[in-house]
């Protein structure tokens, strides 16, 4: 079962399922989005088990970016290898920290 809520840092995130009937956002090759202003992530209810699972991770990495490295913490000026070690390097504690604090969470995503 997907958790209701999930804590990324200090915040709590919730988690919905909309149908793309109800919600324009949700279209064919969209299943989900993230609101940063109101800590939401939203999933196409119609989308099989397995698909939620990978866009459950998807939006969650969103939600750590947005929780913790957004406006001027981000470097414009990275080349692809520095990129790639700062993303790297950004989820590598912060993801250990969210499946810490929600071992509901990994058992969802893992079953």
């Amino acid at each position: 079962m997907i958790p209701k809520t999930i804590r990324i840092g200090t915040q709590i995130w919730t988690i919905v399922e909309h149908t793309s009937k109800e919600d324009g956002m949700l279209y064919e090759d969209n299943y989900g989005y993230t609101l940063e202003r109101r800590n939401m992530i939203v999933l196409d209810k119609d989308a099989s088990d397995t698909r939620k699972k990978q866009v459950v991770m998807h939006e969650i990495l969103h939600a750590i970016r947005f929780t913790f490295f957004t406006g001027s913490k981000m470097n414009p000026k990275l080349n692809f290898e520095d990129t790639e070690h700062y993303f790297i390097g950004m989820y590598e504690e912060t993801l250990l920290m969210v499946f810490k604090d929600n071992p509901e969470l990994l058992e969802y995503l893992i079953s």
